[in-house]
């Protein structure tokens, strides 16, 4: 693709995330549907990791209104229903005989609800007119790029991101810095993707294939933090009976322990990407 096919294929991809955004939003508006939310909420992810590549091709990009900060609070607000889901998920896995969470689940159908009423909240304030201002400034980054320069800026961000992550492995990382490890490594793989797919490089595909492995992990280890933040929260404001208390501390224990195998398994290929990217560019 030349400059302007480059620049249209971004400028129309963005389109689309957007649209699909405010469809969605607009159907969880009318349905309160957690799922037409998750949907809303992956949107603006993609939307997210573009932004991000916007900002490599142009810093300015974002510093007046709009950006970031138009999305970020239905954002995290989606993300916190997106949380309680995957809690539901992995309490349905199969539990031993006699063990059962009526009041905590109960309590997670509360916060659910309150969770969404807040998220509906959000979606009457969410300005379309500061959302057309953004396209402008985004399509007209996109019009200015090409392929040699994303490229460029693209192994120049993972490089920087892999660093950052090499710090945070310095120290025995906790809970706080694996997050931020999660993070980097999520931002850096959706990024490559949407280089890649303009133009493949075989540099780009190796690193996409990593990044991917090794962030899930990270992942299903992020599943069970937030399970075992919940339970925890729950139990400091609430008193079950006996039975359902030794089985949640019981389950809490189960969270820890199977976390750190993970933490385990893969904190050494955490390591292993951050060299190959790091010496790869040197």
């Amino acid at each position: 693709m030349n400059r302007e096919e480059i620049g249209e294929f971004l400028y129309r991809f963005y389109r689309k995330r957007t649209s699909s955004f405010l469809a969605n939003i607009y159907k969880a508006s009318i349905t309160a549907d957690s799922k037409d939310i998750h949907r809303a909420r992956l949107d603006v992810k993609n939307i997210f990791t573009l932004y991000g590549l916007f900002e490599m091709l142009d810093s300015a990009a974002f510093k007046e209104n709009g950006g970031y900060k138009l999305f970020r609070p239905l954002y995290r607000q989606a993300g916190k229903i997106r949380e309680i889901q995957v809690n539901y998920l992995l309490l349905s896995n199969p539990q031993p005989a006699g063990v059962e969470f009526p009041a905590f689940i109960l309590w997670l159908n509360g916060e659910e609800r309150q969770a969404v009423k807040r998220f509906l909240q959000l979606v009457k304030k969410f300005r379309d007119p500061e959302l057309a201002a953004t396209e402008k400034r985004v399509q007209k980054i996109c019009s200015s790029s090409t392929i040699f320069k994303m490229r460029s800026k693209t192994l120049d961000y993972v490089k920087t991101r892999a660093m950052l992550v090499g710090e945070l492995q310095l120290n025995e990382p906790g809970e706080k810095e694996i997050h931020k490890i999660r993070q980097h490594l999520k931002t850096m793989a959706m990024i490559t993707t949407i280089v890649y797919s303009i133009k493949p490089l075989k540099q780009l595909d190796q690193i996409i294939s990593e990044l991917n492995k090794t962030e899930i992990m990270i992942g299903d280890w992020h599943d069970r933090v937030v399970l075992k933040d919940a339970i925890e929260r729950f139990l400091a404001a609430n008193s079950p009976d006996p039975k359902e208390l030794n089985s949640l501390k019981r389950l809490i224990q189960e969270l820890l322990d199977y976390n750190q195998n993970l933490v385990q398994h893969f904190m050494p290929e955490v390591s292993r990407l951050v060299q190959s990217i790091t010496e790869d560019e040197n």
